[in-house]
């Protein structure tokens, strides 16, 4: 019985894979509401040997360096997460174990691991001197050669659907009418030849597919066999293009960086990057995917330390700011969840390094994000957000109560409101009326929202901490949600101390 690859079950699979953490974006949304018909069409169109990629969308990205990215379509990702599930069936019996990257259970943190392993072995942990030789290949991703990356493929397949299908999306020229989503005046300032506009034809996989992630691993395995069976490599590990290799005797690296070279270009048509073909002892530390790694411990690239900083930097002139004697932090909820997924996302990867003092020095340098972020070793908590269901509005006002010590002005509806003792105080420094207390307070007063600024700049002057709740329009079970959004302390200096919260008053 001949069975197909082309059903509609297996496009839902690679559907379901292709969506995974990003139903929340609008391709993905869009391709939802109708996935039935589209998955169907794909179906017939892959069945009918019809089916040819659409336009990718290109633009330039930086993040350590500028980066040209080809974004296909998201019915061209379903076909792209069909394929490689069927690739993957094929080749992990045949990559080599310290390959990693694209592959499951063989990420960022693997590799560091698996490299730290390699140098505690070679040195003997630490007791006698090691080398190590890191190689990393110029312009990898542009200097693919395509007809010699089908050569590869179609040598393990036997199955003519996913022939075809792999030459026809190995063969796809991106370069041709994209949907350019960025000014065209940024490709100035990618390197030559890191674009794929520049590229002779037939060359080049574009960076920001899954096929082309899988396919660079196909494409260097031939290199892994030959470093692990022909130079018999032990030490060996590979991430992407970004080669290590470990050993006692600095020669034998200088032999084998020799005959690497010669195999990628003969072999694979590619060329070590010259000034990434380093011999160092492991002693001094090998920069690789993010970490300085040695045997003892890890370390964060400075690199990635200083974006940290750079980033907080962007975040405190929109949310830090000195009046007078007054130090006021506004932050209002997309910024300060913008702020916390930055600081949440550097601190986890932060955890998995020696950097208790990095990031001691990041809140000590900027005490301002103690003030709205609690730290807890590498975990970051929101200090003016409820956690957890209120039973009722006074519970959600003891919440920020707890917390703080000054006068919380608290939105109910169009109204922001101060309860009990702040009330009480307002009535007789402000002058404020006091009104009918809800239940569970004993006092209340409030001014209607289109006058906050004007009461807070009253409580300013007199000298008085402050802490604004707002109301979000989501409820929060039974309540609205309610979160801090702006705070203003008094004789506070920007290296005053975040401890104490209940001597602020």
């Amino acid at each position: 019985m001949i069975t197909t690859l082309f059903t509609f079950e297996n496009l839902y699979r690679a559907w379901l894979d292709c969506r995974r953490r990003k139903r929340g974006k609008t391709a993905a949304l869009v391709f939802e509401a109708n996935a039935e018909e589209e998955l169907l069409d794909l179906a017939s169109e892959l069945a009918g040997r019809t089916y040819r990629p659409h336009p990718s969308f290109c633009f330039v990205a930086q993040n350590d360096k500028y980066r040209e990215v080809f974004a296909a379509q998201f019915r061209d990702r379903v076909v792209h997460h069909l394929l490689v599930r069927e690739l993957e069936k094929t080749w992990e019996p045949v990559f080599i174990y310290d390959s990693y990257a694209c592959r499951k259970g063989k990420g960022t943190h693997a590799a560091v691991k698996r490299l730290q392993k390699f140098m505690r072995r070679a040195t003997a942990n630490n007791t006698r001197r090691a080398w190590f030789a890191q190689l990393d290949v110029r312009s990898f991703f542009p200097s693919i050669d395509r007809c010699l990356l089908l050569e590869f493929v179609h040598a393990r397949l036997y199955s003519e659907e996913l022939k075809w299908l792999a030459e026809v999306l190995i063969s796809h020229d991106p370069t041709k009418d994209p949907l350019l989503t960025c000014s065209i005046k940024k490709w100035v300032k990618i390197p030559p030849g890191k674009s794929l506009f520049s590229t002779p034809p037939g060359k080049g996989l574009p960076i920001g597919n899954l096929t082309s992630q899988f396919l660079a691993n196909v494409y260097l395995n031939p290199l892994d066999q030959f470093i692990k069976h022909g130079l018999k490599a032990k030490y060996y590990i590979r991430y992407v293009d970004d080669m290590i290799l470990v050993h006692e005797d600095r020669h034998v690296l200088e032999t084998w960086r020799d005959s690497i070279e010669d195999f990628l270009r003969n072999r694979l048509l590619l060329e070590i990057h010259p000034k990434r073909r380093i011999i160092r002892p492991v002693s001094n530390g090998a920069d690789f995917v993010g970490y300085v790694v040695r045997p003892s411990h890890l370390l964060v690239r400075r690199r990635i330390v200083d974006r940290c900083k750079a980033a907080i930097a962007r975040h405190s002139r929109n949310v830090f700011r000195q009046e007078a004697k007054n130090v006021v932090l506004s932050f209002p909820p997309d910024v300060y969840q913008q702020l916390y997924m930055t600081i949440q996302s550097y601190f986890g990867l932060f955890k998995h390094a020696s950097s208790t003092r990095l990031c001691d020095s990041l809140f000590a340098r900027r005490p301002w994000i103690g003030l709205i972020f609690q730290r807890r070793n590498s975990r970051i908590n929101k200090r003016w957000a409820f956690q957890g269901k209120p039973a009722n509005l006074k519970t959600q006002y003891g919440y920020f109560r707890r917390r703080f010590c000054g006068v919380i002005l608290f939105q109910v509806g169009k109204y922001f409101e101060l309860f009990d003792r702040d009330a009480i105080w307002a009535k007789a420094q402000l002058g404020m009326n006091r009104i009918h207390a809800r239940p569970r307070f004993y006092a209340r007063c409030g001014v209607h929202r289109l006058r906050c600024g004007t009461i807070v700049k009253r409580l300013m002057t007199a000298q008085r901490n402050i802490l604004v709740v707002a109301q979000s329009d989501m409820p929060h079970g039974p309540l609205k949600d309610r979160i801090g959004v702006s705070l203003v302390l008094k004789h506070c200096s920007p290296k005053a101390r975040t401890g104490s919260w209940c001597r602020w008053g």
